[in-house]
């Protein structure tokens, strides 16, 4: 119990965002849509989260009712590309910020928002997008490719795109190539790369060390 109450007080907001690195402590989850989905997945509730049935993933995350004023950063967690469904209704002073918004989230297909705040990429993005009653808000259902259902595409010709998330995407090498716009052809070469890497980080090292005792002797 001590200890719950401890990471419960990590739990805090400054201006309204979300400050603790830890997204699912605080009081368990009131939202109706992220319960009947994790009991759907045989999953485990906790506190606001609905982990997999062998709690290693995080399913589900209910940000209900938390007064934000601006969404999470997720991409800061490294754990949340298996999130499948968010609730961030009730937060009457949300406001969407296009250019980072759900960035990674790339299984996320079931998204909760209030009234609002619009489906990130609307309809390009989204296979369903529906009004919600109890609570009032929109339901963004089923992400699209967004790879196939946009006109942004990859400059370099060795590239590829994939989607990161709901209206976001990477281009990534394709195999063989590397580099700046993958113009270079070959492996990457990882041991000299590597090599050059340590003996830098050693002279930086030694070079500081020396600096800093030679400081500490003449004080």
């Amino acid at each position: 119990m001590i200890k719950f109450i401890v990471f419960s007080a990590l739990f805090v907001f400054i201006n309204g965002e979300l400050k603790s690195n830890i997204l699912c402590l605080g009081r368990n989850t009131t939202s109706k849509s992220i319960i009947d989905y994790c009991l759907s997945q045989n999953g485990r509730l906790e506190s606001r989260c609905c982990l997999s049935s062998n709690l290693t993933q995080i399913l589900a995350i209910d940000l209900t009712d938390m007064n934000l004023n601006k969404v999470p950063n997720f991409s800061e967690y490294n754990d949340l590309i298996t999130v499948n469904m968010i609730d961030l209704r009730i937060n009457p002073q949300l406001k969407s910020s296009e250019d980072d918004d759900f960035v990674r989230m790339q299984s996320l297909n079931y998204l909760f928002l209030p009234k609002q705040v619009q489906c990130p990429g609307n309809e390009r993005v989204w296979k369903i997008i529906n009004q919600t009653i109890d609570p009032i808000g929109i339901a963004c259902i089923e992400q699209k490719d967004f790879c196939l259902n946009s006109t942004y595409t990859c400059p370099a010709l060795n590239s590829y795109c994939v989607k990161n998330g709901p209206n976001h995407y990477l281009c990534l090498c394709k195999d063989g190539y590397h580099g700046y716009k993958c113009l270079r052809h070959g492996e990457f070469p990882k041991l000299a790369f590597f090599g050059i890497t340590v003996v830098i980080t050693i002279v930086l090292s030694t070079f500081f060390y020396l600096t800093q005792r030679r400081n500490i002797k003449k004080d």
